[in-house]
């Protein structure tokens, strides 16, 4: 198996295959995707997954009051292949000239609420994309959500992985944590919510995240992101 450097971290070299999906819903394979450009219709969002196959229906998500929009959708589609495939391939894509995020829709969103298997990855270079936090951390398993967290368009230099398991987080933590990635040493931690952040639960490095800045940013940007009923 072929190896490379990538962001200073030597990883396999593989060929992105599509993620297996959940279990169908009337038929159909639905994809949430966020992070949308106010301005993206869901005409923009037909023109865009259509060419990976056809679509069984497309939903974007607004105010129910202003009918502005809530800047995420739905993208349903016949075949689970094609809804893989636009994971794969569409995933941090721009649209709009701005990347969105999909990921399978959940319609028992426990796993992600709670922020089960999910990492926080702070000290970032401010050149690090959520597509590049993805390509560093999918070497270790299914990757649920990825995201560089951004404001105006700058990046504030943390983000989150969730992976589907626990186990796949935490051999991922022990790989990256401390590595160099662009010239900076990244801090990879699993990430808790704050009501649970407590030194008995024996995480050290949790612990030591404590009084951080960055981490009660961390916090609040991860309850505004992660925590809505998509």
């Amino acid at each position: 198996m072929a190896v490379q450097f990538m962001y200073g971290v030597l990883v396999p070299v593989t060929t992105p295959k599509p993620k297996l999906p959940p279990e169908a819903d009337n038929g159909v394979w639905s994809l949430y995707v966020g992070d949308l450009d106010p301005q993206v219709t869901e005409a923009d969002l037909i023109d865009k997954f259509r060419l990976i196959g056809p679509i069984a229906s497309v939903r974007l998500c607004c105010d129910s009051f202003a009918g502005d929009s809530l800047c995420y959708a739905y993208v349903n589609f016949f075949t689970s292949l094609d809804s893989s495939t636009a994971l794969c391939f569409l995933n941090h894509k721009e649209l709009k000239g701005k990347p969105i995020r999909i990921m399978w829709s959940q319609r028992y969103p426990l796993t992600r609420k709670t922020g089960i298997a999910n990492l926080f990855v702070k000290n970032l270079h401010p050149s690090i994309t959520s597509a590049q936090l993805q390509s560093m951390f999918s070497k270790f398993g299914k990757i649920l959500s990825c995201k560089v967290a951004a404001e105006n368009g700058k990046t504030k230099g943390f983000g989150f992985v969730q992976y589907d398991s626990e186990q796949s987080s935490m051999t991922a933590r022990n790989a990256l944590h401390g590595t160099l990635v662009e010239g900076k040493k990244i801090y990879v931690s699993k990430f808790a919510k704050k009501s649970a952040r407590t030194v008995a639960h024996g995480d050290a490095m949790m612990a030591s995240l404590e009084g951080s800045n960055q981490t009660e940013a961390a916090q609040k940007y991860w309850e505004s992101e992660f925590c809505m009923e998509f």
